[in-house]
């Protein structure tokens, strides 16, 4: 029988899950019947823009300290997405800018398109997870 990963997330951990969640669902709700977001919201016309500046920026985006992966997102404010198509800077830990060398603050934006930061504690390969 191969051993199984258990989650083990605070309590806390699984209300922001719900939270995080909740406003998903909401959000894809709003695209109405047909499941496509409206043609107003950025996020139904942005992608390549964001494709691109991700594909240009990444490697220099990885070799910053504390920065663990970057993709392309939906940016989220206060919990709840925006629709704004951007880039994801996946960070270890949220570090404050004060805390930080210039050389290692993340840009608000990149090539005009947004940039969102999100800590997602340390990664590590399932394989290295001690059973």
């Amino acid at each position: 029988m191969k051993p199984t990963l258990k989650p083990q997330w605070s309590e806390d951990q699984m209300k922001a899950g719900a939270k995080m969640r909740d406003a998903w669902e909401s959000f894809f709700a709003s695209a109405g019947e047909k499941g496509s977001l409206p043609a107003e919201t950025p996020l139904a016309g942005d992608q390549a823009k964001v494709a691109a500046a991700r594909a240009r920026h990444e490697a220099a985006l990885l070799a910053l300290p504390n920065v663990v992966g970057v993709t392309e997102g939906t940016r989220m404010q206060g919990g709840r997405p925006t629709g704004e198509a951007c880039i994801v800077v996946y960070v270890a830990r949220k570090i404050a800018r004060n805390k930080l060398k210039a050389s290692e603050i993340l840009p608000e934006r990149i090539d005009d398109v947004p940039v969102d930061v999100v800590e997602v504690g340390d990664v590590v390969a399932l394989d290295d997870i001690k059973r």
